[in-house]
Order: C-alpha cells, then sequence, then structure tokens
C-alpha cells in the first residue's frame, strides 16, 4: 500500500486508507476521509473547527484504535 493512501479522520484521529474510507466529503478545496457516519456528522456540524485542528499534526494523532463499531464495518466473519 502506498502511504499516500492513508489518511486521517479528522474527527476521531483514527488512521483509514482513502479507498476503505466509507465516507469522504470536501471543505474548502480540501478532501476529508471518515471511519464512520458519526464522525463525518461531526465534522458536518462544525466543520471550520476540524479542519483547522486536522492542520495542527498534534503528537499522536493518527495512531488512535478503531473503535469496535468501525472494525464491525470492515469485518468479514
Amino acid at each position: 500500500m502506498d502511504p499516500s493512501d492513508e489518511v486521517i479522520d479528522p474527527v476521531c484521529g483514527m488512521t483509514i486508507t482513502k479507498a476503505k474510507a466509507p465516507f469522504n466529503t470536501e471543505h474548502n478545496g480540501s478532501a476529508y476521509y471518515f471511519c464512520s457516519t458519526q464522525c463525518a456528522s461531526s465534522f458536518d456540524a462544525d466543520a471550520d473547527a476540524y479542519a483547522a485542528a486536522a492542520k495542527l499534526h498534534l503528537p499522536g494523532w493518527g495512531q488512535t484504535p478503531h473503535p469496535e463499531s468501525v472494525v464491525k464495518q470492515f469485518r468479514k466473519d
């Protein structure tokens, strides 16, 4: 996998791949990808704040474990 395919959900901080992100949107000319409907809805409710925070590159950002509700979406059992 190409590292450029990985993105960070701007709401929960989880690293996901663009191809497997179930939701995405564009805001002020930038694309944002989300792991779940909850994250997409939270972003839509305050897109400017989440977009600004995503640009800060905080330590540990992108290392958030996947919540069980998201893991279920990708399981094949």
